[in-house]
């Protein structure tokens, strides 16, 4: 049988600074030192050396039957997380890369850093993958669009803590096709595709990114505000949440300037009405009112914001068809009379705030859709149909009343964004072959 690679995972990268530092990350089977060599041709030339950190909270399966159904009763995985930073770039500046790991290396990879404001670039907007069939074939051909940067609007796996699900193994029980759909594996695909190697990567959390999903099913646990914790994707993500607190109320947003578009995400999930909570059910994860920390960041992040451009992404929908969507983003409260109230209308008050601070689009997931919006000046999307539909037969319209500008479900489809001279333009195409494009749009004018 031929040995592992130490290498867990292809590199990634991420950076808050894109135009003049690019953080390069990989998974890796033990601490061996690892370091990155590059350089402005192929000849690389310059090294940097890795930080590693050991990744905690994955799991392998209890037994040759599988996961067993709680965390605790699966074994540890232990996996190292290197860490590169490349500083000191050139807007537009190309790096040719490769990462080492004791004596194996990777092959060569490049990436560009964000050009200087009015230069082209290319963003191609996903979510929801999860492992659903046949995510990997919709990625694919995303990465043969060669974008500069991905945007993820949240839920990249099923259960966080399952190693299967972000990773191929290489382990007799993990089937192939389970393999090429594990988070990693699908994201870092090549045979002519630029992802997650070759281009950062802006991600925002979404419900099945918290440590243990028994917080939506279990009442005891959801009361307890200790299990809300989301320690595996923010390990993942690291030079993205210097902060890493991982508990409910840790900081889970931040935004980057890529361009001239400004780029913010958010953290906001909403669990529907399980069995984990009583009446009125309906639990919103994080506080996004007025007065919050996330608000009172997002209003002083757009306001501040001098980009031409900007753009919110955020895991839970705001214009949306579906009964998951009749409930507004606050708190839910019992009256007197047993009846349940929203007191606070928090979606709404999202909306007014993008708007007047002259935000140009809002993309989320969550429901598994291709559909578009287009209200006071603002378009609101969801291009995350890639196989698994959540939407309900005959889903009622928004309490607003809004119809979709554009929604079609009825193939798989994905969405490109170009910055061109005449400013932003987005296209969503329907997979095939090659891909049809079916939704064409300016997202906003130079001018």
């Amino acid at each position: 049988m031929a040995m592992k690679s130490v290498f867990l995972t292809q590199p990634y990268l991420l950076s808050l600074k894109p135009d003049r530092e690019m953080y390069v990350l990989w998974i890796q089977r033990s601490d061996v030192p690892g370091a990155v060599e590059y350089g402005n041709s192929h000849v690389l030339g310059r090294c940097v050396q890795a930080v590693c950190h050991e990744i905690t909270g994955l799991r392998l399966p209890a037994s040759e039957q599988g996961y067993a159904p709680n965390p605790e009763e699966n074994p540890p995985l232990r996996i190292w997380q290197c860490i590169a930073r490349i500083d000191n770039l050139q807007p537009g500046e190309r790096v040719y890369y490769c990462c080492t790991a004791g004596e194996e290396r990777t092959i060569v990879y490049d990436f560009c850093a964000a050009p200087p404001p009015g230069e082209p670039f290319r963003l191609a907007q996903i979510s929801d993958l999860q492992g659903y069939q046949p995510c990997e074939e919709s990625v694919y051909q995303i990465g043969l669009k060669s974008p500069d940067l991905l945007l993820y609007s949240g839920d990249m796996a099923f259960y966080s803590w399952r190693a299967d699900q972000w990773f191929d193994l290489q382990e007799p029980w993990q089937t192939a096709d389970s393999r090429k759909r594990a988070f990693f594996p699908c994201m870092q695909q090549l045979d002519g595709a630029r992802l997650m190697q070759y281009c950062p990567s802006f991600p925002c959390p979404g419900n099945h990114e918290v440590d243990d999903l028994r917080v939506g099913t279990d009442r005891e646990m959801a009361r307890d505000p200790r299990n809300w914790t989301y320690s595996i994707y923010m390990q993942l993500f690291r030079p993205l949440y210097p902060e890493m607190d991982v508990t409910l109320t840790g900081k889970r947003w931040y935004s980057v300037d890529y361009s001239d578009l400004h780029i913010t995400s958010l953290s906001i999930q909403r669990w529907a009405r399980w069995g984990a909570y009583e009446t009125p059910g309906w639990r919103l994860v994080d506080e996004i009112c007025p007065g919050s920390p996330q608000y009172q960041w997002l209003e002083e992040d757009l306001r501040t914001s001098s980009a031409k451009f900007k753009w919110v992404i955020q895991h839970w929908h705001l214009l949306n068809k579906g009964t998951d969507v009749q409930n507004h983003l606050c708190q839910p409260v019992l009256d007197e009379q047993g009846g349940i109230t929203y007191p606070d209308d928090h979606e709404n008050t999202l909306i007014e705030l993008y708007q007047r601070y002259g935000v140009h689009a809002v993309s989320y997931g969550h429901s598994h859709v291709y559909e578009r919006y287009f209200y006071c000046g603002v378009h609101y999307i969801e291009a995350a149909y890639l196989g698994c539909c959540c939407r309900e037969d005959n889903a009622p319209l928004h309490p607003l009343g809004l119809k979709p500008v554009v929604e079609d479900n009825s193939q798989r489809s994905f969405l490109i964004v170009e910055r061109t001279a005449e400013g932003l333009v987005a296209c969503g195409y329907r997979l095939g072959e090659p891909p049809e494009p079916f939704d064409q749009y300016r997202i906003a004018d130079e001018n």
